[in-house]
């Protein structure tokens, strides 16, 4: 059973490995964005989480920023989109 499941990993798309990374970064992210509103006592324009954790898994995952860089540039992004909040 035990080869199987490492056969299993072995054969998987690299699509979907990166697919994981991608729901991972962005839970995380919004998970601490909505944690961030609620503590500012703010709710975030609809749409404005979910954008803005696309982004920064995009930058780390497509682009190969840091989370740092992809941060950064992501906030920029939103800030335009949505306005200062």
């Amino acid at each position: 059973m035990g080869s199987t499941l490492l056969l299993g990993a072995l054969v998987m798309p690299q699509s979907a490995g990166a697919n994981m990374m991608e729901q991972i970064i962005t839970s995380k992210c919004a998970e601490a964005m909505q944690a961030d509103f609620k503590k500012a006592g703010k709710t975030p324009p609809a749409g404005m989480v979910d954008s803005t954790c696309s982004c920064v898994s995009d930058g780390m995952l497509k682009r190969r920023q840091s989370l740092d860089q992809a941060k950064t540039v992501c906030v920029q992004q939103a800030t335009q989109k949505y306005g200062a909040i």
